[in-house]
């Protein structure tokens, strides 16, 4: 299965949407830090690949925020590739390096930047 990815723009619209449950809004608030994080070439658990889960969440968060109906599909394919990543414990690479450090090696980018 491929990444499913969301633009940074696409992410930013649904942080401010208020119709989205607290674990919706902490997983997509901390995939937003997580990249910004990875942009800025700073060292986390996540930029590094020790870690799948966005910064500061649970498995319990993720998988709540998958099967939230009032997340668009997009989101919910985003979601669902972290959970099934972190049961597997598979902790390597799969997306490539496009254009940020490459000593940082995270486990999954789920964010591009804005198309066009």
């Amino acid at each position: 299965m491929t990444v499913p990815t969301v633009t940074i723009d696409e992410l930013s619209k649904a942080i401010n949407d208020a119709k989205y449950g607290a674990a919706t809004m902490k997983v997509l608030e901390a995939i937003l830090n997580d990249y910004m994080d990875l942009q800025f070439g700073k060292e986390t658990p996540y930029t590094t690949g020790r870690q799948v889960l966005p910064t500061e969440t649970t498995i319990s968060d993720v998988d709540t925020a998958a099967a939230d109906e009032k997340v668009h599909k997009k989101f919910r394919d985003v979601f669902a590739k972290i959970s099934q990543t972190f049961k597997k414990g598979d902790l390597t690479p799969q997306s490539p390096v496009d254009g940020w450090d490459p000593k940082l090696r995270p486990v999954l980018v789920v964010v591009t930047p804005n198309k066009g």
